[in-house]
């Protein structure tokens, strides 16, 4: 990931305010790495997603297919596991989502503190 920050940097670079010495901030250049850095945790994100859940659901699936018809409970078992381990998907991702935005909403808590004083 650090190869193609350091591209996308040396193609946007932060202007610099030559009176101070600093770097003026720039929101559109922080939301721009910000993106691309959301785009390749979400692509990496759901490969992986994808790839377990399909194992996992297609091992769910023959099960089912090798329990016998009249056995109703064995089968609204499986049935349900699947649907279980949906919901454990979308939470694993909002946990994950939540803790990579951690800090900034920390970040946040704290800029808003300050303007209340």
């Amino acid at each position: 990931m650090d190869k193609y920050r350091k591209s996308f940097e040396s193609k946007v670079k932060p202007k610099m305010n030559y009176e101070s010495g600093e770097y003026k901030v720039e929101p559109f250049r922080d939301s721009q790495l910000a993106l691309n850095n959301v785009k390749f945790a979400i692509k990496e994100r759901e490969q992986f997603f994808t790839e377990a859940y399909g194992e996992i659901l297609s091992d769910l699936f023959i099960a089912w297919l090798k329990s016998e018809p009249h056995a109703v409970k064995e089968r609204e078992f499986f049935y349900a596991s699947a649907m279980a381990l949906g919901e454990v998907k979308n939470k694993l991702v909002r946990i994950e989502t939540f803790g990579a935005n951690r800090k900034y909403i920390a970040q946040e808590e704290v800029a808003k503190e300050n303007n209340d004083e």
